[in-house]
């Protein structure tokens, strides 16, 4: 029997007909992997393969379409064939680079939430118009969407949600034991007693604060306020308060942040759709293929993650070619993340301080490019800080210009040029980096000093703020400037898998509520930098991640 008709016997035995161009592809397929001295039973191994993916392609095809195949579902095409061999012929690497994937905070999809009939939608990027000047009704949409998404976070909490109880006599009951119910602030008027409320501290007059829902607000009594949990309470953050009103002021007796969840319960609430802000996951079996693939090849992924890299001073260069010679040989390569500022002091716009700028990234081309392989192979992510080119002072802020990168875009070949904020994907890993000295503009803005019986780590009580708020600057305007239709930019709802944040503060890495916070400390101030692994360690169907603290000796 001829190797043509053998292959076409197979393939009828298990209900498919091969078209003529896919057999010829197929003959091609065998031969070459008899070529390279398989066996026939593992050439015979390869066939069943490929039969099984492409029956479980006609599966999830016909699923599509109310479980039933089209009427060319048995007819197996050259292209169909080919792509099926394309899959089973990409290596880990060629997995690993496509699981990677950057995105950008002006690119970044909407997630919007409807208060009236409780529901997610995910606003694609391009199907609305944002400027960055928009106009003041954007600026009362951004504070409800954030007031609205923490809000609803706390209302599906046990202790908010009322129970019903059948009394003896068959009527239904409602029993408060355990539970409490969150009072509008238009209901406080005319209501002794404490009362539970939920609202965003704004200062209406210079000096005064309110507490503000989407009813009312209400100015607050702080003199006597008791801080219950860990964190900064600043002006724009979002806090549970139990006090009483008195005179038509609130007085607050206890305060904390928002009860916060981890990033499945928070998908689980929004549809995994609605999540999808990378456009990667269409179905719940494209996930699982993915998670798959994250458990068999996703140990091999690296970032090495370095903050306030001054190209303007020798011994930063001289340390980053030391650590660049260290990972030289690793294969694959790691993700290298160099966040600013990028100088140590901000040049001015005068042509002198272009010219500096450019001769500083061309400087560390040319140490790159010291190592072949990681200049051809290396992938690199230049995320500005605060002082760096560009329209600064605003968040989200622009990549850096291309004028000053060019000498090092010519010369490596893979530099992505990042927003900061920026977001990467890694299989079905969510990493967001940021840079700002949060730790500092906390400090100076919190309106009640932070608890002290935690373990003392200022650190600590910011990350725990931007998560609790689930947003990255949850300050006052004045201190953090943000292009207001670009709020969304900043969320953090759902919780990444890990918040790398460059700090001008000591290294420090904590793990929250099932996500990784970690800040890779001032590079230029003993030479620190961070290695995170997203799969650090797989076993069986699940991953987890491993940091490492490190220091250029």
């Amino acid at each position: 029997m001829s190797e043509r008709k053998r292959l076409t016997r197979i393939f009828k035995m298990h209900g498919l007909s091969l078209q003529a161009s896919a057999l010829d592809t197929l003959c091609d397929v065998v031969q070459r992997e008899a070529e390279v001295g398989r066996n026939k039973a593992d050439v015979n191994n390869v066939i069943f393969n490929i039969i099984d993916e492409i029956k479980d392609r006609r599966i999830q095809g016909g699923n599509g379409s109310g479980g039933r195949s089209s009427s060319m579902g048995n007819i197996v095409t050259s292209a169909l064939l080919e792509d099926v061999v394309a899959d089973f012929r990409r290596d880990a690497k060629d997995v690993s680079d496509d699981a990677v994937q950057l995105l950008d905070a002006f690119h970044m999809p909407r997630l919007d939430f409807d208060r009236m009939r409780k529901n997610f939608s995910l606003v694609p990027f391009g199907k609305e118009d944002r400027e960055l000047y928009g106009e003041a009704v954007a600026k009362v949409d951004m504070f409800n969407q954030r007031y609205a998404l923490i809000q609803q976070r706390i209302l599906r909490q046990d202790i908010f949600q009322p129970k019903l109880v059948t009394n003896r006599l068959g009527r239904s009951a409602q029993n408060n034991g355990g539970t409490h119910t969150i009072t509008p602030v238009e209901s406080l008027l005319g209501r002794s007693g404490r009362r539970f409320l939920l609202g965003m501290i704004v200062q209406v007059e210079e000096g005064n604060y309110y507490l503000e829902d989407h009813t009312a607000q209400v100015p607050l009594n702080l003199s006597d306020a008791s801080l219950l949990t860990d964190g900064f309470v600043t002006e724009n953050s979002v806090v549970l308060i139990e006090g009483e009103a008195i005179d038509g002021v609130l007085h607050v007796h206890n305060m904390g942040s928002p009860i916060v969840e981890n990033r499945l319960d928070s998908i689980k609430a929004i549809g995994l759709q609605n999540s999808d802000i990378f456009n990667s996951i269409g179905s719940l079996s494209e996930y699982e293929k993915l998670r798959e693939q994250e458990i068999e090849h996703g140990e091999d992924g690296m970032f090495v993650v370095l903050s306030d890299v001054y190209l303007d001073s020798p011994a930063v260069i001289e340390k980053i070619e030391r650590m660049l010679e260290g990972y030289s040989d690793f294969n694959p390569l790691p993700i290298f993340v160099f966040m600013g500022n990028f100088t140590s002091k901000p040049l001015s716009s005068a042509s002198e301080g272009t010219k500096a700028m450019i001769s500083y990234f061309e400087d560390l081309a040319n140490v790159i490019c010291k190592f072949p392989n990681v200049a051809n192979e290396g992938r690199f992510v230049f995320i500005p800080g605060p002082n760096d080119p560009g329209i600064t002072g605003v968040l989200p802020r622009g990549p850096i210009p291309n004028y000053f990168t060019s000498a090092l875009r010519s010369k490596v070949k893979n530099v992505m040029l990042a927003s900061n904020p920026c977001r990467m994907r890694f299989f079905t890993k969510e990493i967001v980096f940021f840079r700002d000295n949060l730790v500092s503009k906390m400090r100076r803005n919190c309106l009640i000093e932070p608890r002290q019986d935690s373990n003392g780590q200022l650190s600590s009580h910011a990350i725990k703020t931007v998560l609790d708020q689930g947003h990255l600057s949850p300050l006052p305007l004045s201190t953090s400037p943000i292009y207001w239709q670009h709020d969304h930019a900043l969320r953090l709802y759902p919780f990444p898998d890990a918040l790398i944040c460059g700090d001008r503060v000591e290294q420090y890495y904590e793990t929250y509520e099932e996500c990784d916070a970690i800040n890779p400390g001032p590079f230029s101030n003993g030479f620190n930098f961070v290695v995170y692994r997203p799969v650090g360690e797989a076993g069986g169907s699940q991953t987890k991640s491993d940091v490492e603290l490190c220091e250029v000796p």
